[in-house]
């Protein structure tokens, strides 16, 4: 059900990345607009709404509250029918993304009381999956949708005023989720049922724990935040540069990168517990996930930086599957490290702040930086793929300057305690 919650998410999240380009020419914006709504958006939300729904998550019935932000989004999504300006088109985006910005927290929690330790590498794996699942979907079924309705077309249905294509499969899109949130507010919190709801707590031992053990949940946290700013780079800007450096079309771009993502994707998350678990046995190390996210991030970098550069199609797609495919374990593997680093009462909340810096920088500033170096540093859009490898480069770097130094203090068995 938490993966459902997560595919939805993303499904959402995604579904301005891939109609980008129709979004642009409608309403007549550059890229660096574009950047700014499909992740800097995010980012106000995010910074604003993440903690206090941390919070409640620490402190309330999870389900009615993940029931309550599907809900939200939902409806927003389809209201994007009616955006008649890209500022009402941000503004909901906006919104949306303040509701999103609760489910990891609520999640997070409700896997880490149930599954401790190392046993969280397979459950936070399958919850993973619904990124793919979200992000494949929203591709697939979009790029199906646009076959019916061209995103780049007007269509006039009955009374209604003309509707450009993108915006009818936004309104289609925004539907599954007012059934699924139904479902979960009819869901019992195990873990606060049968007893009243803790008393509210202050913010203090989440920032203590933050500032007095940085060795640990803080580098952990930023290595993940720079290897989703690549894969953000990367997953926000794919569709614009195949149209412009391939000419595909919206459909055969939906079809091959939703494929590849789910793909990818599942085999990365859903294996990432086999390889914590084969990792450990072989190294006999008290810390086997510290060592699946070196290797990942460390095999990931080269792919990220080629990937927008070669020449053929067919063997950029190729290298989205691999990078697809790590970015699968880093994120599971990620997750459940930071999990398992948490307190217990301190969870959601903590999960909430790797939320905000996640989101903020791996999130916002990625598509921005990609669109920024596309309209001023190369002045072209033709560029693109320049911008994007420039990019995927630098986060890239940064990710492995963080992570790799700390390498000792992550692997020691006590690393909980440091």
């Amino acid at each position: 059900m938490l993966a459902t919650v997560q595919t939805l998410a993303f499904s959402h999240r995604t579904l301005a990345t891939l109609l980008a380009e129709p979004i642009r020419l409608d309403f007549g914006v550059s890229d660096t607009l574009i950047g700014i709504l499909i992740g800097a958006a995010f980012s106000i939300s995010f910074v604003v709404t993440a903690l206090p729904l941390g919070h409640l998550a620490d402190h309330g019935n999870r389900f009615r509250l993940l029931g309550a932000l599907v809900a939200c989004w939902s409806v927003l999504t389809s209201l994007a029918v009616a955006a008649s300006s890209f500022a009402i088109l941000l503004l909901l985006r906006i919104g949306s993304a303040g509701a999103m910005s609760g489910v990891t927290p609520a999640a997070g929690s409700l896997l880490a009381e149930r599954y401790p330790g190392p046993k969280l590498a397979k459950p936070m794996g399958i919850y993973a999956s619904g990124i793919y699942f979200g992000v494949g979907g929203s591709m697939l079924i979009g790029g199906a949708l646009a076959s019916w309705f061209d995103p780049f077309s007007g269509y006039a249905l009955g009374p209604l005023p003309l509707l450009s294509g993108w915006k009818i499969i936004y309104f289609f899109a925004g539907l599954p989720g007012i059934v699924l949130a139904a479902i979960l507010l009819g869901q019992t919190d195990p873990g606060r049922s049968g007893r009243r709801p803790a008393s509210p707590s202050s913010l203090k031992p989440v920032f203590a724990f933050l500032f007095t053990r940085p060795a640990t949940y803080v580098r952990v946290m930023l290595t993940l935040t720079m290897l989703v700013f690549v894969a953000t780079a990367i997953g926000a800007w794919l569709p614009a540069m195949f149209l412009r450096k391939h000419g595909w079309t919206i459909e055969d771009i939906g079809l091959w990168s939703g494929a590849i993502t789910i793909a990818a994707g599942l085999l990365g998350t859903l294996g990432s517990g086999f390889l914590v678990e084969q990792s450990g046995r072989l190294t006999r190390s008290a810390q086997p996930q510290t060592i699946v996210l070196i290797a990942a991030a460390t095999l990931s970098a080269p792919l990220a930086i080629a990937l927008p550069l070669v020449s053929s199609p067919m063997a950029c797609m190729a290298l989205f599957f691999c990078r697809s495919l790590l970015g699968g374990i880093i994120i599971s593997v990620g997750y459940a490290l930071l999990m398992n680093l948490a307190p217990t009462r301190q969870r959601a909340r903590l999960a909430a702040v790797a939320g905000i810096t996640l989101n903020l920088i791996g999130g916002a500033l990625a598509p921005i930086a990609v669109a920024l170096a596309t309209d001023f540093l190369f002045a072209d859009p033709l560029k693109l793929p320049l911008s994007l490898a420039l990019v995927s480069a630098c986060g890239s770097l940064a990710a492995l300057i963080i992570l790799l130094p700390g390498a000792r203090t992550l692997l020691s068995p006590d690393s909980r305690s440091i």
